[in-house]
């Protein structure tokens, strides 16, 4: 039996931080329910990839294992659907802008006159209070206001965002955490809670050596491109004969050895370079040794140098390389889902891996309403009543 079996999630959300989140729960089995706006769903569903029948790669990948249905919030038959939901569910998920689920009379504080005991979930760009709250925000601008792009780069390049969506990411995981958190303290007390997660609160909570350097030293950092000049050297991305290679060291420990792999010996104890605080002071010659070092040698070169050497070091991987990596097809990290919409493609496999009660991909993610009248039904509703709903255009 999955670890969630019996868990049911009624999920508002759309785009990618919610569907991200409530997709981890899923995984590990719970009823995730998924409503969508009728006649057009999750806005997700539009973008790229499409298929050239129009369904999205992108929707699918954020919304496995879960059902779908469509329901018209505007209206009160829909809006009373979605409490008769909610009444037997464990947690509600949502990520709209702030004040949109009161609008709509799916509140947290409407939701709990039906189940005193709900979890309630929100997940928005700057939390459900404070100055900037009433803001919306995607990953992007969220990426510009708590300081990540202005930390990313070289110093004499312009602020850049991180590649992937990592606002959506980390904040989904932070919510999932917290609807695990939260369902576990209801077990023990039979109590719900609200859990309110922002994206700029979630970027902002890994900025760590910033803002202790801020705090400790009035000291703002700056972008260091793909070296740690003012904490540790060597450590850094560094051209070789045909790409690029990763190697460093994360303290003085190993020094030793890596001037081995560089077959220079006497660096160990060179007045310049002996000790990292000496190397991150006469970066600028040191880099030149590595700049010269690096390349002169193949990527396959540098594994074999470093790894004989007990040093950590990576190949630069592009896409290509990382869906024909071994490793990761061992690992279940590249699935093959046979989803609804999109048909049959390479999923990224869940990185959480129980040894007990691991995920399980049961299914692809859910056409608009695909499961309305399963989940209607399982509700008690007639076939009779589900048509009339069909005909007002509720669902």
């Amino acid at each position: 039996m999955a670890v969630l079996d019996g868990v049911t999630v009624i999920d508002f959300t759309q785009a990618y931080s919610g569907p991200f989140s409530t997709m981890q729960l899923a995984d590990f089995g719970a009823n995730v329910i998924k409503i969508e706006r009728r006649g057009y769903g999750d806005q997700s569903r539009e973008w790229e990839p499409l298929t050239e029948s129009g369904e999205s790669g992108y929707f699918a990948a954020g919304n496995r294992n879960k059902r779908g249905i469509a329901l018209d919030l505007s209206k009160e038959e829909g809006v009373e659907l979605a409490k008769a939901l909610i009444q037997n569910a464990d947690i509600v998920v949502e990520n709209f802008k702030v004040g949109t689920m009161e609008k709509l009379g799916l509140g947290y504080e409407e939701v709990k006159k039906i189940n005193p005991n709900i979890i309630y979930a929100s997940l928005s760009g700057y939390g459900q209070y404070g100055p900037l709250s009433h803001l919306a925000a995607y990953d992007n601008i969220i990426q510009s206001m708590c300081g990540i792009q202005y930390a990313t780069g070289f110093p004499d390049g312009i602020p850049t965002k991180v590649g992937p969506s990592i606002g959506d990411n980390l904040t989904g995981l932070n919510l999932a955490f917290g609807m695990i958190v939260a369902y576990y303290n209801r077990l023990k007390t039979g109590e719900g809670q609200r859990i309110d997660v922002a994206m700029f609160d979630a970027l902002f909570g890994i900025l760590e050596p910033a803002i202790i350097c801020k705090s400790m030293y009035n000291i703002d950092t700056v972008r260091v491109g793909n070296e740690e000049p003012g904490a540790l050297v060597p450590y850094g991305v560094y051209p070789c004969k045909d790409g690029y290679f990763s190697a460093g060291l994360a303290s003085d420990a190993g020094w030793d050895r890596f001037c081995v792999a560089m077959g220079m010996p006497e660096l160990e104890n060179d007045p310049k370079y002996a000790t990292n605080a000496l190397r991150c002071q006469n970066l600028n010659e040191f880099r030149e040794i590595l700049l010269e070092f690096f390349g002169a040698h193949t990527k396959e070169e540098l594994a074999e140098i470093f790894t004989a050497n007990n040093i950590p070091n990576a190949p630069l991987r592009n896409m290509e390389d990382l869906v024909n990596l071994p490793h990761l097809q061992e690992r279940d990290m590249l699935i093959p889902i046979n989803d609804n919409c999109v048909g049959e493609y390479i999923a990224i496999g869940n990185p959480m891996h129980l040894s007990d009660t691991p995920p399980e991909y049961k299914y692809g993610s859910p056409r608009i309403g695909q499961h309305t009248d399963e989940v209607l039904a399982e509700m008690g509703i007639s076939k009779e009543a589900i048509a009339e709903l069909y005909a007002n255009e509720v669902i």
